[in-house]
């Protein structure tokens, strides 16, 4: 009369699947709901970086201006920062680029 089951007892929910039957990733699935093409995104995000690095190097120029180095100094590390993020999503949009390239020469051969 044991009623408990064990985790090994039941089966796992049906994960979603791709139009080739195999279980798509998160990333996949966030594609497919967002669906903005690259080059959109591209320009978005050229946008935002443009205005952060706007703001944080008014605010170091303030900074440098009114004598406040300690202030300037934090503001100075959030440019930098920026400029990290710009090279990293340079970085991904560069791989994906590759990894795009080669998979269509793949297909055509």
């Amino acid at each position: 009369d044991k009623k408990a089951t064990r985790m090994s007892d039941t089966k796992p929910a049906e994960a979603e699947k791709s139009e080739d039957g195999k279980n798509q990733s998160i990333f996949e699935l966030i594609d497919e709901v967002v669906r903005i093409d690259r080059g959109t995104l591209t320009k978005i995000l050229a946008v935002c970086v443009t205005v952060l690095l706007l703001i944080s190097g008014s605010l170091v120029y303030q900074e440098v201006a009114a004598g406040r180095s300690h202030l300037a100094a934090v503001y100075g590390g959030f440019f930098l920062l920026v400029l990290g993020l710009i090279a990293s999503v340079a970085f991904v949009l560069h791989e994906a680029s590759q990894l795009e390239s080669t998979q269509v020469d793949k297909k055509s051969q």
